[in-house]
């Protein structure tokens, strides 16, 4: 085989590979892969959703399995896409028509029939029913509006009258 066969050989085979992510640098939406053993590569862009009028940023993490797109063979010149759920970062649902985002503690969950935004233990779901607020407090310009809040000027049972406190 001639060496210029040998070279298109390997750029074909080098197009798309399998990597994992090795470190992050957000502050250039710029990532490092390592391809297996001791290959690495330099530091490439990764794939974002939407980067026009809408952007969403959701940058790649550190041991996430990922596909290198390199359309000369070349991964110097290549970008990171997506990236495929493995057994030490498993998909967080099962659900078929379910749309979810999570980081850390926080979760957005979206099913045909309601959005559910959660935080530690608290949640607020919008559905068909309405609102729903589970846990912690709500308050409105900093004054508490929930279940428990009181007001004044009440002198006895229950009433709407007065400023809440």
């Amino acid at each position: 085989m001639s060496f210029q066969a040998a070279e298109a050989e390997r750029r074909s085979a080098s197009m798309v590979r399998v990597a994992r992510v090795v470190s992050v640098d957000p502050g250039k939406a710029r990532a490092r892969v390592s391809f297996g053993g001791e290959t690495e590569s330099a530091d490439i862009p990764f794939m974002a959703m939407r980067a026009g009028a809408a952007k969403v940023w959701a940058p790649p993490a550190v041991g996430e399995q990922v596909w290198v797109l390199a359309e000369s063979g070349d991964t110097a010149q290549g970008v990171i896409l997506g990236a495929a759920f493995q057994h030490g970062m498993p998909a967080p649902s099962s659900a078929g028509e379910a749309v979810e985002v999570h980081l850390g503690d926080a979760s957005l969950i979206m099913l045909p029939d309601s959005i559910e935004l959660s935080v530690g233990g608290v949640s607020f779901t919008v559905s068909d029913n309405g609102l729903a607020i589970e846990g912690g407090s709500v308050s409105h310009n900093g004054r508490n509006i929930g279940d428990d809040h009181a007001h004044t000027g009440v002198t006895s049972g229950p009433s709407t009258k007065g400023e809440p406190v």
